[in-house]
């Protein structure tokens, strides 16, 4: 392998990988490159659902030679961490609230092992847990990117407002981890359908069949109809006041977690997106002064896994804005 493609299939030279216990035990996969004494600071790159850390090698690349240190995970349930669903491949979820304690466990290791000042970028499932955390953690980071974060489902071909109660249903019929309608464990082979959901480039897609290829432990299926039904609840604690999303009618002027968010964001969406709603999205950042929305013009929902051009253009912007806060 030579090039680009050598980048995209390789992690970068002296990174420190080690399985980090949870509160409870649980064995996260982590990863750390130290940055360069005079580099920009260090970043916490938080993926997605389904995502595992070799599918960002090239932005590894990019950063560490910049001289940023960098620091990543595999989420619980999935690439090389513990699983959750009834088999390694059923795209189950240990429960949003889980997650947000393993976030907070993993930033906190984050700060010791690398030095500030301290930032984030956060992808999809990652930008929608990253805004839960910093809600109420408005101290740790200086600045954070999110990309194309889910604050809304799609969930085609129902439609959110049909997913959501036959989610509710299955979970109460006890199907809760039995693979969504149409979902299933993912083939190895080339997806055309499924690539044009997440980027515009073949060969940058293609790099993710090659990884599981040399591992097949990083592979992972599609959601479970808890994960549906779950990710709907994660969604009304974020954008609701407390007492509509618990379904009451008391204190319904307390304010969603997601106005107590101060930390600067830059939110950058695509300009299609047929996994996350964006329109959400824009609505949501519309209100926050802590936040401004930028749209990346030809791209799918991977932004950092799109064609040259338009990777080229993210970077730029993410690693501009978390240095000089513009």
């Amino acid at each position: 392998m030579s090039g680009g493609i050598a980048r995209r299939r390789s992690l970068p030279p002296g990174g420190r990988q080690a399985m980090l216990p949870m509160a409870d035990g649980w064995p996260v996969r982590t990863v750390w490159w130290p940055g360069r004494p005079d580099g920009p600071g260090a970043l916490l790159f938080i993926t997605g659902r389904a995502d595992f850390m070799e599918k960002y090698a090239e932005t590894f690349h990019d950063l560490v030679d910049a001289g940023w240190g960098v620091a990543s995970f595999d989420w619980r349930g999935q690439g090389l961490s513990g699983r959750v669903g009834k088999t390694a491949m059923h795209g189950d979820t240990p429960g949003f609230a889980v997650w947000l304690n393993d976030l907070d466990r993993l930033i906190g290791w984050f700060r010791q092992v690398l030095p500030p000042p301290w930032h984030a970028v956060a992808h999809s499932m990652g930008g929608h847990l990253l805004q839960r955390h910093l809600a109420g953690e408005n101290a740790e980071l200086r600045r954070a990117v999110l990309l194309a974060p889910m604050n809304g489902v799609r969930a085609r071909p129902l439609g959110p407002g049909l997913a959501r109660p036959l989610a509710r249903l299955m979970v109460r019929l006890g199907k809760g981890d039995d693979f969504v309608w149409g979902g299933g464990a993912r083939p190895m082979g080339f997806d055309a359908a499924r690539q044009r959901l997440l980027t515009h480039d073949p060969e940058r897609y293609a790099d993710e069949g090659w990884w599981v290829s040399t591992n097949p432990a990083l592979a992972l299926g599609s959601v479970t109809w808890r994960w549906l039904d779950a990710a709907f609840g994660s969604l009304d604690d974020l954008l609701l006041p407390p007492a509509r999303a618990r379904g009451t009618g008391d204190g319904a002027n307390a304010r969603p977690a997601l106005a107590r968010i101060t930390t600067p964001l830059l939110v950058l969406v695509p300009e299609t997106d047929d996994l996350v709603d964006n329109r959400v999205t824009r609505r949501i950042v519309a209100g926050m002064a802590s936040a401004g929305l930028e749209q990346v013009d030809g791209a799918a929902h991977e932004l950092l896994r799109e064609t040259s051009d338009i990777r080229a253009r993210v970077l730029a912007r993410i690693t501009g804005f978390l240095q000089t806060g513009r």
